[in-house]
């Protein structure tokens, strides 16, 4: 055995290790959100909506009830274990996650056209729930070619977009706790990058390991 072989042996469980760690940590962050904002929602009261969310709760109950089944079944679409013992489990959740974007996309589309924020933020909604719709009917395409690879990609870029209502909560709410800028202006700027930061480093990480790679 040469020492080239050594070395990718031993980074091998490094990079197992990473990837479990990146896992455990995203769930650990989507439960705080799930936790922290939506149970509040699941009561449909006009009072607990408030006059910015009730008269758009159409829209809302779906896209958020949507949001979360893709967030929980996200993470079993990686999952080895289930992909390869229980194919039929994995294709059943599957087709759950792509259902659940499909309401979702749709739900936060209405959304975004019916907001009173500013242009600017609309439209970061509106392009974001394109993008959420786009990554996962790609994965669809992919899987109904029986292109496995694609469809691994295109899945992780469309749980790169779910997680993107996770980012855009976490990182306005870390603002207005620090009193860095105003609401409305954070909100802004993250209804664009909450998806587009996460996609670009996403994208270099799956070019730059088959550059590695070759």
């Amino acid at each position: 055995m040469n020492t080239t072989t050594l070395e990718v042996g031993a980074a091998a469980p490094r990079r197992s290790r990473l990837t479990i760690g990146l896992w455990w940590l995203t769930l650990a962050v989507g439960v705080y959100f799930v936790a922290k904002n939506v149970p509040r929602y699941l009561t449909i009261d006009e009072a607990v909506y408030g006059p910015y969310f009730w008269p758009r709760a159409g829209y809302l109950v779906p896209h958020l009830l949507a949001g979360l089944v893709a967030i929980v079944l996200g993470p079993l679409q990686f999952w080895s274990r289930i992909r390869n013992g229980h194919p039929k489990v994995h294709r059943l959740t599957g087709r759950v996650y792509l259902s659940a974007i499909v309401v979702g996309s749709l739900a936060g589309m209405g959304l975004a056209l019916t907001t009173a924020v500013t242009p600017t933020y609309a439209a970061g909604l509106f392009a974001l729930a394109c993008a959420w719709l786009a990554t996962s009917a790609m994965a669809f395409i992919a899987i109904k070619k029986r292109n496995f690879i694609q469809h691994k990609e295109w899945m992780i870029r469309s749980y790169v977009v779910t997680f993107a209502f996770v980012v855009f909560r976490l990182v306005v709410d870390s603002l207005a706790y620090l009193e860095i800028g105003d609401r409305s202006s954070n909100s802004t700027t993250m209804a664009w990058a909450c998806w587009v930061v996460p996609l670009l480093l996403t994208e270099m990480v799956l070019q730059g390991r088959k550059l590695a790679a070759r």
